[in-house]
């Protein structure tokens, strides 16, 4: 990944979070002329899987966080030479250029050592004395090659920057994995760094966003969630919509353009749709995402009901699927009022597609709450066919829970009928309680 503006949704990514950075950075390609990458930060799950699958879909690539690093600084520029040139040669090919560092390297690109024009002067001044003046010797019998301060290209700029003022060199090699040269950073790279560019859809909360986020230059928000904690150095363009789905958006911003998304961005963007809208039966769905997924699954060729089902059932199956796994599936973290929550949700069809027991899933949310030191931990297993959720909760904040849809204390798990959706029916409430 180069230098590309990140397209990138939350962490633990669900199919929306997905799509919608496809969708919205094949936007921005088209009306930019490139320059977009749609990213993810987190493993797929199973129905995202699916979908991409159907619509013949690249994933997009995997970023585990968006921290500066050396390769991000370095300005495309490579002078090096080669060991057998000479000192005159160097010395000429320093003036040519305007350097005052060559790196020297073999025939492959391996780093040797350095040459430098304080080398060229030392070389001068030792002259003086003996008469000689080296200037056919090759280099690589006066070049500097031991005790270099080298740099990997992905060290991080905080580090590198300790470092460079405890050395106070000129410039620094920069290797790869195989120690080849990749270019030379010096301190002017670091005055005139920037983070890296990034675009959120999909969230706008920082604990769910991808690792480094404070580092990072936030260009734009695409979201359907609640306004949260993202902070920004200036203004940026934000589009927070109460509809089911960031996909709705991006739909939307596709027609708004007087444009339409190719067949197979079209299939995961109505998918996304169908997915976070539970087929529209969540409260979260609006008309506006029906509108969108009947545009969307004409462009893709698909019918809405139809893949619907075929999509829920293969998300549902947990065949195989650990309690940590299912929990974990696709869970969110939240921080209310200084309160740590985690509430992960599953979909099923029916309550014999779970192969783990309840008691295995309360004992894992136990084991979660305590090793990640949150405050309350809640896992929703939402029945598409009894059109409900089942709340298995444990935690020292549990009484929220309880208070929040009258449960019996100490219960641990209630069936909650109507209650489909995390944003809007199950996380509204404890905010409320919590953040007292």
């Amino acid at each position: 990944m180069g230098k590309e503006i990140l397209v990138i949704g939350h962490q633990r990514p669900d199919t929306d979070s997905i799509a919608a950075a496809i969708g919205y950075a094949a936007l921005k390609n088209e009306l930019h002329q490139g320059g977009f990458q749609a990213a993810r930060c987190g493993k797929l799950n199973r129905e995202t899987e699916y979908v991409l699958s159907y619509f013949d879909v690249t994933a997009p690539p995997l970023v585990n966080d968006v921290r500066t690093r050396v390769k991000d600084v370095l300005d495309g520029g490579l002078l090096f030479i080669h060991p057998e040139a000479t000192v005159r040669q160097a010395g000429i090919f320093m003036r040519q250029h305007g350097v005052k560092t060559l790196a020297v390297v073999d025939k492959d690109r391996h780093l040797l050592g350095l040459f430098t024009v304080g080398d060229l002067a030392r070389l001068l001044l030792e002259a003086w004395d003996t008469g000689n003046v080296p200037m056919d010797e090759p280099v690589q019998q006066v070049m500097q090659r031991d005790n270099l301060v080298v740099f990997h290209q992905d060290d991080l700029i905080t580090e590198v920057r300790q470092t460079m003022l405890e050395t106070r060199y000129r410039n620094y090699p920069v290797v790869d994995d195989d120690h080849c040269l990749v270019g030379l950073i010096a301190r002017y790279h670091l005055l005139a760094m920037r983070g890296k560019r990034v675009i959120l859809v999909d969230h706008n909360e920082k604990s769910q966003a991808v690792p480094g986020i404070e580092e990072a230059k936030i260009l734009e928000v695409i979201d359907h969630h609640r306004l949260a904690d993202i902070e920004t150095a200036e203004p940026v363009m934000v589009r927070n919509e109460p509809v089911g789905s960031t996909a709705t958006i991006v739909s939307k911003m596709y027609r708004e353009q007087g444009l339409e998304p190719e067949k197979g961005i079209a299939g995961v963007l109505c998918a996304a749709i169908l997915s976070d809208t539970l087929l529209f039966k969540s409260p979260t769905s609006t008309l506006t995402d029906k509108e969108q997924a009947g545009w969307l699954a004409g462009i893709a060729g698909i019918d809405v009901n139809d893949f619907g089902r075929d999509m829920i059932r293969a998300a549902s199956s947990l065949v195989g699927r650990s309690g940590r796994e299912i929990i974990l599936e696709d869970f969110k973290n939240f921080n209310f009022g200084g309160t740590t929550v985690g509430i992960g949700q599953i979909e099923i069809i029916d309550s014999g597609t779970l192969p783990v027991s309840r008691q295995e899933l309360l004992a894992e949310l136990e084991k979660l709450q305590v090793e990640r030191n949150y405050d309350l931990i809640v896992l929703m297993v939402t029945d598409l066919m009894r059109n409900g959720t089942e709340l298995l909760f444990t935690g020292p904040q549990a009484r929220a829970v309880e208070r929040a849809f009258n449960v019996a204390a100490g219960a641990g798990s209630v069936f909650l009928p109507g209650v489909m959706s995390r944003k809007k029916q199950v996380v509204p409430p404890l905010q409320r309680l919590l953040q007292k």
